[in-house]
């Protein structure tokens, strides 16, 4: 039987919750946003039904560790069997195995004119990552720290902007000329196809796959599926560097 639809643009649309909430629960670290659509069709054409949200990783660790989500009036309460989170970010965890599968390097976008260092983000209006819950806005924190100075001086300027909750804010905000730059992994910046800029200087991200304790036996499934070389075509298709073995 078909689901009852109320899909409405600009109403009944959520971006980072999708799937079959009776299939595999995943919790994902929404970078990876953009690769979900393809890895779920492949999944579900190897017999898999999923159930994926794509959220700051800060969130995904809240979830494995039993906090439902909200979205407007709607809570989640799906416990991920799941979920993708950077390897020091499991710590804490209670897991059953983990790997790591991608890399990613930091990359500054801009509309008009180039900025070609992290340093020169403090002389236009800029957006950068929240650190407390994305990996991002964290490597981006460190570098700024160990690279141009004192970062809590930089988002003391007026000029710079701190995504809420994730920085898919980044690209709306570029579009609309809110913001004349901003920091997004490099793999998003081919995707959006705008104008960006990899400095020397720079850090790289990674990703782990971690399976959870009360994971069914076909969540354990597709976690073996994860590891395959088909997987890992999908995630290079996207930029993504596979690290995982194969």
């Amino acid at each position: 039987m078909s689901a009852v639809d109320i899909t409405l643009p600009g109403f009944n649309i959520m971006h980072d919750v999708r799937g079959n909430t009776s299939g595999v629960v995943m919790s994902l670290a929404g970078n990876q946003w953009f690769v979900i659509d393809e890895l779920t069709r492949y999944l579900n054409n190897r017999g898999f039904e999923v159930y994926i949200e794509t959220i700051p990783p800060g969130l995904v660790k809240e979830r494995a560790m039993g906090r439902a989500l909200r979205v407007g009036d709607l809570v989640i309460n799906l416990r991920p069997e799941i979920v993708s989170l950077p390897p020091q970010m499991l710590s804490g965890l209670n897991i059953t195995e983990s790997f790591d599968y991608v890399e990613n390097e930091l990359a500054i976008v801009y509309t008009n004119k180039a900025v070609n260092d992290w340093c020169d983000l403090s002389k236009v209006r800029a957006a950068i990552p929240n650190p407390v819950t994305e990996g991002i806005g964290a490597l981006f924190r460190d570098l700024y720290n160990e690279y141009c100075g004192d970062y809590l001086n930089l988002v003391s300027e007026g000029s710079i902007y701190i995504t809420k909750i994730h920085h898919r804010e980044i690209p709306v905000l570029l579009n609309h000329g809110i913001i004349d730059a901003g920091v997004v992994w490099t793999t998003e910046a081919k995707y959006w196809r705008f104008n960006y800029v990899t400095p020397k200087v720079n850090k790289v991200g990674r990703l782990a796959f971690a399976l959870m304790p009360w994971a069914s036996e076909k969540a354990k499934e597709l976690f073996k599926e994860l590891q395959s070389n088909e997987v890992k075509k999908i995630y290079e298709k996207y930029g993504f560097k596979w690290v995982g073995k194969t």
